[in-house]
């Protein structure tokens, strides 16, 4: 994710997401224990704090029946609900990638392509259209 971060950056975005720097995750073992507490809820906070900043919000699918946490899918239902223009790498993992006008796209190339020609006049919700500007990247990993 940081290597697609420093990549857009030239491109006139900036990442809210602060996870993708490495040191904003919880750990396998609280999560697995259910032992989570401050450190994790100020995590998540921040987390929605990062998705509320961003006016664009790229995900990446995984495989059907990947393991892993699923707080993507979290994410991207928050983005759905706060309006925000939602880009897709990767194939369609369940029925809310259906949802219009969500964009998809195939590969990382692809994004990249995507953000140098210009987003297409898109909105959701509350007639939003997306603009360059700030960006929260990699939602669901």
């Amino acid at each position: 994710m940081q290597t697609v971060a420093r990549t857009i950056a030239p491109l006139g975005f900036s990442v809210t997401s602060r996870w993708i720097w490495g040191e904003h995750q919880a750990s396998d073992a609280a999560i697995g224990t259910g032992t989570l507490g401050d450190f994790e809820r100020r995590l998540a906070r921040e987390d929605i704090e990062d998705l509320q900043a961003a006016e664009l919000c790229i995900g990446f699918s995984e495989p059907l029946r990947a393991a892993s946490r699923g707080g993507r899918h979290v994410e991207l239902g928050m983005a759905l609900v706060l309006g925000k223009t939602i880009v897709v790498v990767g194939g369609h993992e369940h029925v809310f990638h259906a949802l219009s006008p969500m964009i998809h796209v195939p590969n990382t190339p692809a994004l990249y392509a995507l953000l140098q020609e210009g987003m297409p006049d898109v909105s959701y919700g509350a007639d939003k259209p997306c603009c360059k500007g700030r960006l929260a990247h990699g939602l669901w990993m």
